[in-house]
């Protein structure tokens, strides 16, 4: 605990949060008179003069943190927070909530994205009826002229009717009125030049079945998505490879460090280096939206990068602590946002992988272990979340996996000079992947549905990935000690 002392404090305010989202008889003055008690503790060891080695002080701290979760989650969760718009909903008439209009004013988080049959975006409520409030909601409108010219940043006036739940929210363009437009900051401004590389992209020359992949890959666009590849990459348990996310956020990243390794390994090379890495890494964020998973793959490798260039050896879990700190007290519910909880748990898996990704020198094996430990790492969630299982998962994240980083820089080149020059090697290896995904999704039994384990089958599950698979790397880990040892 010594090496990676950030750890247990990163369990601790996990277990807190999750703990003070669930129990709800703990008041928050409870969660406060718990958050003393350690505090308490290491006072009244220093006033004995006893010293506050890691075994006491490292459980203090977690208890710290365990009591800062709960409290944090009792003045975040919508459940106890007086001021979030569902509970001024249910104030505002005596009666039915449903039973008046209410006018919403909004504020658009995320570009509208097309869906079947509507569009989709993320809304911040500003006010409701009148009074100052704050919150999330989705926002689904019909496919008129109306969504179709919705940007980020955009401030709405919406009249509509609503549930008790208050969510989502269904409407169409005749209820809604354009109030502005932001134009000045730096969200917007890379959001309209995302707008015109997605139509420069829309207009190219590549196949539209595979256009909507590169867009997906390069921009984070999805509204151009071929539904039925977009299923058989499901089917085969490899959609991952569609969502912007760690994957492509630690490709490019190494795409940028293997074409900068002239600079040298020295200080001044490394600093270069990092440099350029998080400038890109920030940039592809930025271009593409701002996803939330984008955003914490961002946060997560630049912490890796800031320690490379330091020059120091820290472990790589406390860095992921330290990510998990950082994000879960900026914003305590994220902890229940399932692509922060895939995220976390892939890049978790990956780094206890270590050993086995260094066993070999090779490219394949590596991209192969690493792509396998993130499945692995991340198969309790999508069990308990999506109740399906893809038998064959393993079989396409080695074969189809290791071309990632091939398809994400034939797709930025394309983006970077939509032509024919760069569709035409873009497009050949999107065709492999959809020759090869399509064999995987027809195979017998390729999907399982309705599957439903109980909490306590997904702990087991979990427990016993994490203790194989840990298991595994610590044999491979001492063989390789033992086999660079000096002989008796």
């Amino acid at each position: 605990m010594r090496k990676i002392p950030l750890v247990p404090v990163a369990a601790g305010l996990i277990a807190g949060i999750a703990v003070g989202h669930s129990a709800t008889a703990i008041s928050s003055s409870l969660w406060l008179a718990l958050m003393a008690l350690p505090l308490l503790a290491a006072a009244a060891l220093r006033i004995w003069r006893q010293e506050l080695d890691s075994r006491i002080f490292l459980p203090l701290l977690a208890l710290l943190f365990f009591a800062l979760g709960g409290t944090m989650c009792r003045l975040t969760d919508p459940r106890y927070d007086s001021r979030h718009w569902t509970s001024l909903l249910n104030d505002t008439s005596a009666g039915d909530p449903s039973a008046h209009p209410h006018f919403l004013a909004l504020r658009l988080k995320e570009t509208p994205v097309p869906h079947e049959r509507s569009w989709r975006t993320t809304v911040e409520v500003m006010a409701l009826d009148g009074r100052k409030t704050h919150g999330e909601v989705n926002l689904f409108l019909r496919k008129d002229s109306t969504a179709a010219n919705l940007r980020y940043g955009d401030s709405l006036l919406l009249h509509v009717y609503m549930d008790h739940e208050g969510m989502p929210l269904y409407t169409t363009g005749d209820h809604l009125l354009v109030l502005g437009r932001d134009s000045t900051s730096l969200r917007a401004r890379s959001e309209a030049i995302r707008m015109r590389l997605l139509r420069r992209m829309q207009e190219g020359p590549m196949e539209r079945r595979y256009s909507g992949m590169a867009e997906a890959l390069t921009l984070g666009w999805r509204g151009d998505m071929d539904k039925a590849l977009h299923l058989q990459f499901r089917d085969a348990g490899i959609v991952h490879l569609l969502c912007v996310s760690g994957l492509h956020v630690g490709l490019l990243a190494w795409i940028v460090g293997t074409l900068m390794i002239g600079v040298g390994k020295e200080r001044r090379g490394r600093i270069l280096r990092g440099v350029v890495q998080l400038v890109t890494l920030w940039g592809f964020a930025l271009l593409t939206g701002l996803a939330p998973a984008t955003t914490r793959a961002a946060l997560m490798f630049s912490l890796f990068i800031l320690n490379h260039m330091a020059g120091r050896r820290t472990d790589r879990l406390n860095i992921l602590s330290l990510a998990a700190l950082v994000m879960l007290t900026a914003q305590p519910m994220l902890l229940f946002n399932v692509g922060w909880q895939l995220s976390f748990a892939a890049t978790a898996a990956i780094l206890l992988s270590r050993p086995a990704i260094f066993l070999f020198r090779n490219f394949a094996w590596q991209a192969a272990v690493v792509s396998t430990a993130a499945t692995l790492g991340t198969l309790p969630i999508t069990l308990a979340t999506f109740h399906q299982l893809q038998p064959y998962f393993l079989l396409a994240n080695i074969v189809i996996v290791p071309l990632a980083a091939l398809l994400l820089a034939f797709s930025l080149l394309y983006l970077a000079t939509p032509c024919s020059l760069t569709a035409w090697p873009a497009e050949w290896l999107f065709r492999g992947c959809d020759w090869l995904t399509d064999g995987i999704a027809r195979l017998p039994h390729a999907v399982i549905n309705d599957l439903n384990p109980s909490p306590l089958t997904t702990a087991l599950l979990s427990g016993t990935i994490i203790f194989i698979w840990v298991t595994i790397n610590i044999s491979i880990s001492r063989y390789q000690k033992s086999k660079n040892s000096p002989p008796c």
